[in-house]
């Protein structure tokens, strides 16, 4: 179920695809591309596994289900940064539950656009959380596959140093 928030009318959420040249920039999700791109031998890896993600980052990482119908992703992993934010365990929770509808949506296209092009994708995210409150970040995510086939997965990173509270 999406939540509702008082504020969300009055200030829009921002999603912004970044050229994923620019990943350099930061230097943890340009460590996990990078990996990635190695990982993959021309194909999408099945999984990535913890001790590939550097321990800084780890707190900031989530791994995603897609699900069909309805289609959104459901959490399998996330770190203790991203749980602390969003108020909570989110193991098994979908972005409908901590996602306003918008912001959900937002989310669940850019794991589809990684799905179908078999590429990571960059972003800059601006929304707002269940706390009413405006939240930044930059964010990467890396298909994976299940089967070697079927992009059904995904990493989701935030870099660190960008995930911050936006005031007026």
């Amino acid at each position: 179920m999406n939540r509702t928030s008082r504020i969300a009318p009055l200030i829009p959420s921002k999603h912004t695809e970044l050229d994923i040249g620019e990943i350099g920039n930061f230097p943890l999700l340009d460590h996990m591309c990078r990996f990635w791109r190695e990982a993959n031998d021309g194909d999408v890896p099945v999984r990535i596994e913890p001790f590939d993600v550097p321990a800084k980052l780890m707190p900031y990482v989530m791994l995603l289900d897609l699900e069909e119908e309805p289609r959104r992703l459901r959490v399998r992993l996330a770190g203790t940064a991203v749980c602390d934010k969003h108020g909570g365990e989110l193991k098994g929770k979908t972005t409908d539950d901590f996602f306003l509808e918008d912001d959900a949506r937002a989310v669940v296209d850019a794991a589809l656009v990684a799905a179908e092009t078999r590429q990571p994708t960059l972003a800059r995210r601006e929304y707002i959380g269940l706390d009413d409150r405006l939240w930044g970040y930059v964010r990467l995510i890396l298909p994976l596959s299940s089967d070697g086939v079927k992009i059904d997965r995904f990493f989701k990173a935030v870099e660190p140093h960008t995930l911050h509270e936006i005031r007026g």
